[in-house]
């Protein structure tokens, strides 16, 4: 055999194992790819398996703040229940015994308690045009901050007129000149900041004054007014809370009006809040004469009455307890 069959030989060889690697690569290939196919899957599962983990947290949690209004409701039916099988068992005995009883007068009253009611109301009305404590307070500040911008502008605008007298008597690339220069230079600066700040404060300063000069001229004008209204209000209140914890101790039948809003008899607990807010109807009732024998606080006027409607609303919101 010649020596270039030998390297024929070899080369047919070589060119055998370079088929069977590139063989076995592509099988290789092939199965790295099936096994890129499963770990693309293997992490796609877990993504679900994590979101289903994240939504069951967020069913439960749920289920939870569920859970708990329906135990808060059940909680408030069952306060509820108890209190109307209180009412009605107070009204079967009341109805038991409604020849014997007396009745609570609630609806008729004295010409000299009807007056304090209308100079209580007078006084009420007046109340209204005045401004709030909060309001002052917004309107002091608003002047508060005027006066502020202007004091800073003035203040500049003096450093700058002490920067200019330097620089006059100044040699000129000293230090003290080129100190001065400085100073003029910024405050220049502040001053007109704080000028046009001030002129943006103004027109709300202006207007803030004016709202609390005519809330002094308010409160002087109908001062002797407001302050004979509040003591006629308390005198007022102070009589029928009477008459009504008299009508309590004398176990006497309330109107039905009464009855619908605050309940047939005093509550074991916030006693004392509870006769308060059956003062307040009852002087409402009073000062406005309303002689409606069902709605506590009678029909809702159509016309304007600020310190009446302030008055009923607050009402409103407090019988919402009772």
């Amino acid at each position: 055999m010649s020596l270039s069959d030998d390297y024929g030989y070899e080369i047919r060889s070589l060119d055998s194992r370079i088929d069977d690697l590139e063989t076995g690569l592509e099988s290789l290939k092939t199965s790295f790819g099936y096994v890129d196919d499963l770990e693309y899957e293997l992490r796609k599962i877990r993504s679900d398996v994590s979101d289903a983990d994240d939504k069951a947290d967020d069913v439960r949690n749920s289920i939870e703040d569920l859970e708990g209004v329906v135990r808060g409701q059940i909680a408030d039916t069952d306060r509820a229940l108890k209190k109307l099988t209180a009412r009605i068992q107070v009204l079967e005995a009341n109805l038991a015994a409604a020849d014997k009883m007396p009745q609570a007068d609630f609806d008729s009253f004295p010409a000299s308690w009807r007056t304090l009611g209308e100079l209580a109301g007078k006084s009420r009305e007046a109340r209204t045009m005045l401004l709030t404590p909060a309001e002052r307070q917004s309107h002091s500040s608003s002047i508060r901050s005027y006066q502020e911008a202007v004091e800073q502008r003035d203040e500049q605008y003096s450093t700058v007129l002490t920067a200019a007298k330097s620089l006059a008597t100044t040699a000129y690339g000293t230090t003290q000149h080129k100190q001065a220069a400085q100073a003029f230079l910024t405050s220049r600066q502040q001053a007109d900041h704080f000028t046009r700040l001030a002129g943006q404060r103004a027109g709300l300063a202006r207007r803030a004054q004016t709202a609390l000069t005519q809330d002094r001229e308010t409160r002087a004008h109908h001062a002797e007014l407001i302050k004979e209204g509040e003591q006629a209000q308390k005198k007022l209140h102070w009589k029928l809370r009477m008459r009504i914890s008299e009508a309590l101790r004398n176990r006497a039948l309330l109107p039905m009006w009464f009855v619908t809003v605050l309940g047939p008899v005093a509550p074991a607990r916030d006693t004392e809040s509870w006769l308060e807010a059956a003062t307040s109807v009852l002087a409402y009732r009073v000062t406005y004469n309303i002689t409606d024998h069902v709605l506590a606080l009678g029909e809702q006027l159509e016309d304007d009455h600020p310190g009446r409607d302030q008055w009923r609303q607050e009402l409103s919101k407090t019988l919402r307890r009772w």
